[in-house]
């Protein structure tokens, strides 16, 4: 991870905003009131409409360094930009449409500083309503999305925690959710962050996979709550069907780096049959079936379209 500026600090958190301005300022408002001591904060703009960027220049002076970045870089890489600026012993990257319940940054840094073998954890997340929403995941894995991952809870608790229970106690995990990474900073550092070959999705499980090759752990920190609305920038239907082929392409692009072809294949058949299965019904159109089973070429990327 290359930077451009070296300002030190305990904590340094990375917004990104994408045409939804209005999530960033509640974002930003909830950090500061459950925030015990303030961060230094980056807000990434990735090339929003001139009107939603407008919005948010009277964050300049305010705490705040924003970033205006001329094309849309995707989620890592807007993410990378704003991170690269600052050496911290922490990195937050956090959805824009994430609000803070309580301190969470207390609760993050506390356990963090009290477990020298953590990487990377997040808090509990919570929808718009307010019910709880999983904030982990478990390494894709071709066994599990052939049987499930009911039987492997059943034999190995420890090692794959139900992802719709209420965690009393922190808990290690394979995978935190996208939407509020807590990183330390001498790990972002060593594995140089987000691969910003994503242009959305999967970089979680990219990042949590070379955390734990390179021997470190996450986990879950139940006592930090986190709002998350999701959906901030999704846009309408036709959208959200382009969306839905971005993240195959990030996922065959997450198989192949990490697991080779024949593996990948085998993948993207048993995901193409259910696809398939979804399709017969009307969930699904049916040109995701073949897309997926084409390899879900990185050329055909929204970051060609940006």
């Amino acid at each position: 991870m290359v930077r451009a500026v070296t300002q030190n600090a305990k904590i340094a958190v990375v917004i990104l905003n994408y045409n939804s301005a209005d999530h960033t300022l509640r974002c930003l408002d909830t950090l500061r009131r459950h925030s015990a001591s303030l961060p230094r904060i980056v807000v990434v703009d990735n090339a929003s409409a001139p009107e939603d960027r407008q919005k948010l220049n009277g964050l300049q002076g305010k705490g705040v360094r924003l970033i205006q970045s001329e094309r849309n870089l995707g989620f890592s890489g807007g993410m990378m930009l704003g991170a690269r600026d600052l050496d911290a012993d922490y990195y937050l990257l956090l959805n824009n449409d994430c609000e803070f319940r309580n301190d969470v940054l207390g609760s993050l840094t506390s356990f963090m500083d009290a477990h020298a073998e953590a990487a990377l954890c997040t808090g509990s997340m919570f929808d718009a309503q307010g019910q709880p929403r999983s904030s982990f995941n478990y390494f894709p894995s071709l066994l599990h999305s052939v049987i499930g991952y009911g039987l492997s809870r059943l034999i190995a608790p420890h090692r794959y925690p139900d992802r719709r229970a209420r965690h009393a106690q922190p808990v290690e995990v394979d995978v935190v959710s996208g939407a509020a990474m807590f990183i330390r900073g001498e790990v972002m550092r060593e594995l140089g962050g987000l691969d910003t070959g994503y242009f959305l999705y999967c970089e979680e499980e990219d990042f949590a996979l070379r955390v734990h090759r390179a021997g470190w752990k996450t986990y879950l920190v139940p006592e930090a709550e986190i709002l998350h609305v999701g959906g901030a920038s999704s846009g309408d239907a036709a959208r959200r069907a382009r969306l839905q082929r971005e993240f195959y392409i990030s996922f065959c692009r997450y198989l192949r780096l990490h697991y080779g072809p024949l593996y990948g294949l085998a993948f993207r058949g048993v995901t193409a049959l259910k696809l398939l299965r979804r399709a017969v019904t009307g969930r699904m159109p049916f040109s995701l079936v073949g897309f997926v089973l084409r390899g879900a070429p990185e050329s055909e990327s929204l970051r060609r379209q940006t």
